[in-house]
């Protein structure tokens, strides 16, 4: 009990007694009693002295109650330490004396008090007498008390009474055998029987059964724990029937069971329903705000300040639309809004709005009021759905409609099951079809017609329905019958916000290129046929040009080589010359139709570039024929000793540069140079450079000496020779290595002709040559051709070499001659009348014999072209030989065969 409820008005008669013997013994003027409580002093009881209330620590009573003995000032005027003084002195009080009024707890409850206007000291009498007045102070203070706290108990009890009933909530006590000892007037509500009926009855008899064990289960382990309470929920049942759902807290003391149990059927339900739309609310990202009924925004939710960036605080005690307007936001929406806000109608706008941020952001927003009792505006729900993406679609889909009007490309719009939504004016005019003749059909059903390829169709049909876009060109007809051609690119679509897919067709009029791609193919395949029998005519030439030839070379090398009367050897030179100036002319020819036609590869084989162009400047000396020239060569000492290359394909480039100096240089120097240059894609780079003193080349004629069969002059061809195609060769080939000619000259001062190559590094010992070492030429070869000077020549011509030499002139004969086994290796003709040398030598690699198998045969071919090849490798040929051959060359391969068949 605090201390100011010790105060009662009705009751100050049994204190004025004391206030008056309290100034008759002090001889004072003026008494009170205070009551005094958490730190504040309460005068009530007085005698002239007016009653109020004040801080503890502003009283004049301060020291009295901090010391708790008895103070007594003589003259207040002399003391202005004590506190509470001004206000004694105000009323001209000039003594004072209080006695403490201590409880036996020890509790101050309060002080008694006298004032006077006269300084005085009270003697040992008086104090003591006051003193006695103090304590029975005390005691009507403590009788009071008691009173009060009687009074307490017994309103505490009969309030327990009223609030045992008045609750909602059944409550009861139970005994050890959980039967009813004492039960609320809550009972008949919740369990349908009065409280004298329930009485006695074990609570069993109202609690869901299998809820019962479960509240049993619980009891008995809490129990075990040494816990005196718990709290569960279960399911009761009542006389009328109606299930209901309690949640009960049961306290367990002295043997009995103190239970309340609280309806909570309504709170499941609701919070069941509240789940369900906190659930439903946890997936919206739509922004809610409430305001209230001036519209001033009290609470937003967490997806509000995502879609805004403003959150709670930036937005309390501010109208939404003053938060969110900014330069382009239209005020006459915002107003018209706020109109029907006012007028307590529902609202929807949409409204370009700004974030926090300053970023602009178009909203959705659904105003709905919420009225009071009277009917009045009292709050306002508002919506927000951030529509920035929808309305940038519909800008594109405006300006895509605007487009799709007007372009020249058909447009097609189709639902998901490929029906027409929409067509273009230009699709119109393509199909001769109306916009809604189509509609609601599949445009192909209009336009398929007896050519149309369905297969393709059908294949376009699955993609459409995996929604996979697809490119198709195929025949249909117009409304007229007209056949065309159309291209089609074809675009699934698929709009997030409703789900909704759609299919985008971009359709062409292509007819007219599909004429001409017919119209080209058709050139192309004359064209093929062209380029294959221009193969087949040079293969023929080249066989028929280089057998002859072949025997015309080689009685030249023979005649060369035998005793010659003097007057003979200078036709005889002319002769070798003159052969093998013709020999280089076809040569010519036959690689340029190589390279034009594709079928020239290079070789990556072991190369030494140093004794390569010392092996060429060596051979190319004896054409200086006596002119005042000096051939001299130079090789970088940094250029690697091998590397890897076609060294055919060089020591040509190298030989037609050279050939060229020579021919165009009447006096002077030729100079030929290898330089290295640095590494590229780990590759060695060589600079080659042919440089002499001959005629030069006008500036204006440099670019036309590398076009076939041209050169610088028109009278050049007379007067030195050539073909035309050296150059032009020469060049092709430095592209097949993928360099790049360069050439400076000036007329009558001198030409260079440089290039750079690159080449792979050699790997491996540099010491072990990839030709064979020496050979022995002690066999017995077979000569297999139909031409009897070509058998001839190379009787002749293999004979000095130590082999002997059989020659028959069909493959019918030759499989005759073989059969015996006593051939070491058989040269054959692959162009020969009935049984050729491939159809020879696949009958002789199907014999079931090793012999046969492995018998090196070389094909002796006037053809460079690689189909012939081809042939030669397809049959089962060991290697072949062009015609015209050098003797030394035709040994050297044969002796290579003869030593690897030996192994």
């Amino acid at each position: 009990m605090d201390g100011f409820g010790l105060y009662e008005p009705s009751s100050n008669e049994e204190f004025d007694d004391i206030l008056t013997l309290a100034c008759f013994i002090t001889g004072c003027s003026a008494a009170y009693l205070s009551i005094i409580d958490d730190g504040w002093q309460n005068i009530r009881y007085t005698k002239n002295y007016p009653a109020n209330q004040d801080l503890l620590a502003h009283s004049i009573c301060y020291n009295t109650v901090s010391e708790e003995t008895f103070v007594q000032i003589s003259n207040l005027d002399h003391h202005p330490q004590v506190k509470g003084v001004e206000k004694a002195l105000q009323q001209n009080l000039n003594f004072y004396a209080g006695f403490p009024l201590i409880a036996a707890d020890g509790l101050v409850l309060g002080t008694l008090c006298v004032l006077d206007t006269q300084s005085k000291t009270l003697n040992t009498d008086q104090i003591r007498s006051f003193g006695i007045l103090a304590k029975q102070a005390l005691n009507l203070l403590d009788l009071r008390k008691f009173k009060i706290e009687r009074r307490q108990v017994d309103q505490s009890a009969e309030d327990s009474r009223t609030f045992f009933n008045a609750t909602t909530s059944v409550v009861c006590i139970l005994d050890d055998a959980l039967r009813i000892q004492k039960i609320n007037d809550a009972a008949e509500l919740i369990f349908g029987v009065t409280p004298q009926e329930c009485k006695g009855l074990n609570v069993a008899k109202f609690v869901d059964a299998e809820d019962m064990k479960r509240v049993l289960a619980l009891a008995t382990s809490c129990l075990k724990n040494g816990k005196k309470s718990f709290d569960v929920d279960t399911r009761v049942s009542s006389n009328n029937g109606d299930p209901k759902w309690i949640s009960w807290k049961v306290l367990t003391k002295e043997r009995r069971w103190f239970v309340i149990g609280r309806d909570i059927t309504q709170e499941r339900q609701n919070n069941k329903s509240l789940n369900q739309l906190s659930t439903i609310a946890g997936k919206i990202n739509n922004g809610i705000v409430i305001s209230n009924h001036k519209l001033e925004a009290v609470w937003v939710n967490h997806a509000f300040t995502k879609i805004t960036g403003y959150t709670s605080d930036d937005v309390a005690n501010k109208r939404l639309s003053d938060i969110l307007a900014g330069p382009e936001t239209s005020i006459d929406d915002i107003e018209q809004s706020r109109e029907e806000l006012r007028n307590k109608h529902f609202a929807s706008v949409e409204l370009l709005a700004y974030k926090k941020s300053g970023e602009k952001v178009w909203l959705s927003l659904h105003h709905s009021v919420v009225l009071d009792d009277e009917g009045k505006l009292d709050s306002v729900v508002s919506i927000l759905l951030d529509i920035t993406k929808r309305k940038e679609s519909e800008k594109r889909l405006e300006l895509l409609s605007l487009v799709a009007s007007k372009t020249n490309a058909g447009v097609s719009i189709c639902d998901e099951n490929g029906k027409v939504t929409w067509i273009n004016e230009a699709l119109e005019k393509i199909f001769g079809f109306k916009n809604e003749e189509v509609i609601g059909h599949k445009l192909i059903d209009f336009i398929k017609g007896e050519e149309t390829d369905f297969e393709l169709l059908q294949i376009a049909r699955e993609k459409a329905a995996r929604y996979e876009p697809f490119n198709l060109e195929h025949k249909v007809y117009r409304k007229d019958g007209k056949e065309l051609w159309v291209s089609v690119d074809n675009t699934p679509i698929y709009n997030e916000a409703t789900g909704e897919r759609a299919q985008v067709e971009i359709i062409n009029d292509i007819t007219q290129r599909k004429e001409t791609e017919l119209q080209m193919l058709a050139s192309r395949e004359e064209t093929l046929k062209l380029s294959q029998a221009k193969e087949a005519f040079v293969s023929i030439m080249s066989h028929e040009i280089r057998t002859p030839l072949n025997a015309v070379i080689g009685l030249a090398n023979i005649l060369h080589q035998e005793e010659k009367l003097p007057t003979q050897e200078e036709s005889i030179n002319l002769l070798k010359f003159s052969a093998d100036n013709l020999l280089n002319l076809i040569n010519d020819i036959l690689d340029f139709n190589k390279i034009e036609v594709g079928k020239m590869t290079l070789e990556n084989k072991r190369l030494d570039v140093r004794a390569l162009l010392q092996d060429i400047v060596n051979s190319m000396r004896f054409k200086i024929d006596g002119k005042p020239i000096k051939l001299e060569h130079h090789v970088d000492a940094a250029i690697p000793q091998l590397v890897r290359g076609d060294k055919t394909r060089l020591y040509q480039i190298l030989v037609n540069l050279i050939n060229n100096a020579i021919k165009f240089t009447p006096e002077g120097f030729i100079k030929v140079s290898v330089n290295q240059q640095p590494e590229k894609d780990n590759k060695v780079v060589l600079k080659f450079a042919v440089a002499d003193t001959g005629i030069g080349i006008a500036k204006e004629k440099q670019k036309a000496i590398f076009e076939p069969f041209t050169q610088a002059e028109s009278n050049t061809s007379r007067k030195y020779g050539g073909s035309g195609l050296g150059l032009s060769i020469t060049k092709k080939l430095i592209e097949l290595f993928g360099g790049n000619i360069q050439v400076n000259s000036e007329p009558d001062v001198g030409t260079e002709f440089y290039f750079t190559l690159k080449f792979n590094k050699f790997e491996g010992p540099i010491d072990m040559p990839e030709t064979a070492p020496s050979i022995t030429l002690n066999a017995k070869i077979l000569v297999v051709d139909d031409n009897e000077i070509n058998t001839l020549l190379a009787q002749r011509v293999l004979s000095k070499f130590g082999l002997t030499v059989v020659a028959c002139n069909s493959g019918a004969d030759a499989l005759a001659l073989l059969e015996d086994k006593s051939f070491d290796l058989v040269l054959m003709d692959v162009h020969m009348p009935d049984l050729n040398g491939y159809e020879t030598t696949l009958k002789l690699r199907e014999k079931d014999d090793v012999y046969f198998k492995e018998l090196p045969i070389i094909a002796l071919t006037a053809s460079v072209l690689e189909d012939s090849i081809d042939d030669i490798n397809r049959s089962g040929m060991t290697d072949f030989q062009l015609k015209p051959f050098k003797p030394d060359e035709l040994a050297s391969k044969i002796a290579l065969h003869l030593k690897k068949s030996a192994v």
